[in-house]
């Protein structure tokens, strides 16, 4: 009787075992049905990219008309694999202070429609307003005569932020900082370097004071790289000499200030960091 008994328990244990393995290993594969539900869920989300701005947006220094960082980060993002569709809109346009920048998206009804559409828009703004003070302080850098400009810039730069967020609260802000592509080629010119710190830092104040906005630092990646390259020269007598030229390997070469390509997919790969972080 005693054995009977033991045996219907190892059995019952055997059963109860088994429905507590078949009901674990149930909720595992609910849990990762659940996850894979979720990813393929991310997978296709669509993003949609709105890019204002002025030649750093539109792209100038690209040969091959592509239109700069835009495309290069829309790229970047469909690698990733968490999107099925991403989407661009490119309103740069060469020479635009900040002012005009505002003015622009103030009247264009095609552009605010497309950030209200929009998941995350970028930014380039302030070089030519530093540009626009340099030339009437006749090429001279007086850091005293910047102060007045950059306060007007920052008061501009509040204006676009306030009016772009007024369109779509909920959007994503990233605002790239200003470059000085002559530091490196020019390390005595300290005021320049001064300046171009200072005017970043009244707009990384902006950003601080915005929801869902990014600061996009380049000044150091562009600023102090430099290669150094050797070039054949012919002379007089017939013969070549070896010159050693110094040269940024990320600015366009026929005005050393706008990237190149390869300074494209600098900016494009350092906003991406910053888009998935």
């Amino acid at each position: 009787m005693k054995k009977g008994q033991s045996i219907i328990g190892v059995f019952l244990f055997l059963i109860i075992g088994i429905i507590l393995v078949v009901g674990l290993l149930t909720v595992l594969f609910q849990t990762n049905s659940s996850n894979d539900k979720e990813k393929t869920e991310m997978k296709k989300e669509s993003i949609h990219i709105v890019a204002i701005g002025d030649s750093l947006t539109e792209g100038v220094g690209d040969t091959t008309n592509s239109g700069g960082y835009v495309p290069l980060v829309a790229n970047l993002l469909e690698e990733t694999d968490n999107y099925k569709k991403i989407t661009t809109s490119n309103y740069g346009k060469s020479g635009d202070r900040s002012d005009q920048i505002l003015a622009r998206f103030n009247e264009n009804k095609a552009m605010q429609e497309d950030v209200e559409g929009a998941d995350i828009v970028v930014l380039t703004v302030g070089g030519n307003d530093i540009i626009q003070t340099f030339k009437q302080n006749f090429l001279t850098i007086a850091e005293d005569s910047f102060i007045a400009p950059r306060e007007t810039y920052e008061e501009n730069l509040r204006m676009l932020f306030t009016a772009i967020k007024e369109v779509n609260p909920e959007s994503e802000l990233y605002i790239f900082g200003i470059y000085n592509p002559y530091s490196a080629y020019f390390p005595e010119i300290t005021e320049m370097q001064t300046i171009l710190k200072e005017w970043n830092n009244q707009t990384q104040e902006v950003v601080n004071e915005t929801e869902n906005a990014t600061f996009v630092s380049i000044a150091d990646l562009f600023d102090q790289t430099l290669i150094q390259e050797e070039k054949e020269e012919p002379l007089i007598d017939g013969t070549d000499q070896k010159k050693s030229e110094v040269k940024n390997p990320y600015l366009y070469e026929e005005d050393l200030f706008h990237p190149n390509e390869a300074g494209y997919e600098l900016m494009a790969e350092i906003l991406f960091q910053a888009i998935i972080k």
